[in-house]
């Protein structure tokens, strides 16, 4: 019993899966709030944490300015509706769904809900759904900073996902 924890506490966690080539990905992110009916932009904390992901698995990520899109995003909420207005080779599109959930010891608990899709050629790939609770601590912060605490979660989520596909061949 002794011998097989020491065995277990040898092993080190793998790295990300590294590609062998500049693989272009079009990485895009969506907020829909609970109470607006448009569809914004993600907080930049978030797209430089995707980014980042991409990059550290030999990726060449580039982010899909989405103000020219919203407008496509904010009618086609479905996401098989919204990678056809994207219609890239390979695209991770990140869809955010914050909601406020209760008052909890003073601080504000919110629900993100994180859908992930990565797309190649028009076909889903790699999909996860996911939900990540975040604290925030004003009244006043709202969508888009609970988003913003969800990032590192998200992030690593999305990194997971990735190496998935690298290692299927993607």
């Amino acid at each position: 019993m002794v011998l097989s924890l020491l065995f277990l506490a040898c092993i080190k966690p793998t790295g990300p899966v590294l590609t062998g080539a500049d693989r272009p990905l079009t990485v895009v992110g969506v907020l829909d709030a609970a109470g607006d009916a448009a569809a914004s932009d993600t907080p930049k904390a978030l797209d430089d944490a995707l980014l980042a992901e991409a990059r550290l698995r030999k990726l060449s990520p580039t982010l899909e300015e989405a103000p020219a899109k919203l407008g496509a995003f904010t009618d086609k909420r479905q996401t098989d509706q919204r990678l056809e207005v994207l219609g890239t080779d390979a695209t991770l599109l990140v869809e955010t769904a914050p909601v406020f959930y209760s008052e909890l010891s003073g601080q504000y608990r919110w629900t993100v809900g994180v859908k992930v899709t990565l797309a190649v050629g028009g076909k889903h790939v790699q999909e996860a759904a996911f939900d990540v609770p975040v604290f925030l601590r004003y009244h006043h912060q709202r969508e888009a900073d609970a988003v913003e605490a969800a990032a590192p979660v998200v992030s690593r989520r999305v990194g997971e996902l990735l190496d998935g596909w690298l290692r299927s061949g993607g």
